[in-house]
């Protein structure tokens, strides 16, 4: 569970560059409009990319500040993200803290506004694994709890926050790395569009968008993906590996059986006249499978004794390169060993059987 809706999610770069800003909110409506689109938000995370943003934060009764990933988005960000808001609400510009814009680039618009809103506070959106982090308890009890953070620089100091919801934790980056405390404000300040479709030719709401990017930002180039291909990137070379281990699988599997089924036809042959003495005394068809089916059986078994400690402490350290991974018990390797044993009694059961039937006396007629 990454915490978030990862299906059905277009994400653009380039909001932040100065030609894009004073365009937002054209830009959003009209990428609205377009067939298809359901919501559009707009934040600084880059899912499935690799930039993490954080800040100081001081919580009431901890004198040791600790450092919080932290994060602008607007309104429509959490919807169109389809994360999960455990408590409170999210940001909404029906409130006035909600907001903490400030000038792009008039440096000293931007430090009054931001000393401002330093007066008045801002309002802010945690997931849980900062709520842990800064050790308020439970999403409940954190609700309207009032925290300190560094939001505009050094030279603006502290800024008061109170939280007004939280959300589920999320992984908007590789599942190898833990979930990230993360504080979500409004600065009016984006780096990526996100678009939540629905539609049955989702490239062709992404191209979409593309010429209406095109038509409004005309000197910035269009660079929209979807964002399940995004993530899926982050594992290809887990999905090359697996392809690979699967090639040599399978052919060990096929290796293993051609020498299986020359060793029954030599055993078969060179165990003829056993068998049709036994067959004499009264063996009948399927003991005499039975017989060469365990013969075959053993040395399998103990292959899998074997194998099974060195695929546990292989498999073991790859999945310690994940933040949660499943746990290895005993049952992948049990179907494993059932599947090699099937396997194997499959290619020898031929030669077992057709060898049970034989008339004992094409064996013993010269003895």
């Amino acid at each position: 569970d990454i915490g978030f809706r990862r299906e059905g999610l277009i994400q653009v770069a380039n909001m932040d560059r100065a030609v894009v800003i004073p365009l937002y909110e054209t830009l959003m409506r009209e990428v609205a409009r377009v067939p298809g689109v359901e919501s559009v938000g707009a934040s600084i995370v880059k899912i499935a990319g690799d930039q993490t943003l954080n800040t100081n934060v001081r919580v009431p009764g901890n004198p040791q500040p600790m450092v919080i990933g932290f994060y602008s988005a607007n309104p429509e960000f959490f919807r169109t993200a389809g994360l999960r808001l455990l408590a409170g609400r999210t940001l909404s510009g029906q409130f006035a803290n909600d907001n903490a814009f400030t000038p792009y680039l008039d440096d000293e618009a931007r430090l009054a506004a931001a000393r401002q809103i330093q007066g008045r506070g801002i309002n802010v959106v945690v997931n849980e694994a900062a709520v842990r982090r800064m050790g308020l308890g439970n999403p409940s009890a954190a609700l309207g709890r009032q925290i300190s953070l560094n939001a505009f620089g050094e030279e603006v100091g502290l800024v008061p926050a109170t939280i007004v919801g939280i959300v589920a934790d999320t992984r908007f980056h590789s599942l190898r790395e833990p979930v990230e405390p993360s504080i979500f404000y409004d600065s009016g300040i984006y780096s990526d569009m996100l678009i939540r479709y629905s539609s049955s030719n989702p490239e062709a709401v992404r191209r979409a968008v593309g010429d209406v990017w095109r038509r409004v930002v005309e000197t910035i180039p269009y660079e929209g993906e979807f964002t399940d291909a995004r993530l899926a990137d982050l594992y290809a070379g887990d999905a090359a590996r697996g392809r690979t281990f699967a090639a040599f699988t399978l052919l060990a599997v096929v290796i293993a059986c051609l020498g299986l089924f020359g060793l029954a036809a030599f055993t078969a042959e060179r165990r003829t006249k056993e068998i049709g003495i036994r067959k004499v005394f009264g063996a009948r068809s399927r003991d005499i499978v039975r017989l060469l089916a365990w013969q075959f059986s053993k040395p399998v078994i103990i292959a899998n004794l074997i194998a099974w400690p060195a695929a546990w402490w292989v498999m073991r350290n790859w999945l310690n390169t994940f933040d949660e991974r499943i746990d290895l018990g005993p049952t992948p390797f049990v179907l494993a060993g059932l599947l090699a044993l099937a396997i194997a009694l499959g290619t020898v059961s031929g030669h077992a059987l057709r060898v049970s039937r034989t008339n004992p006396i094409n064996a013993l007629r010269y003895e």
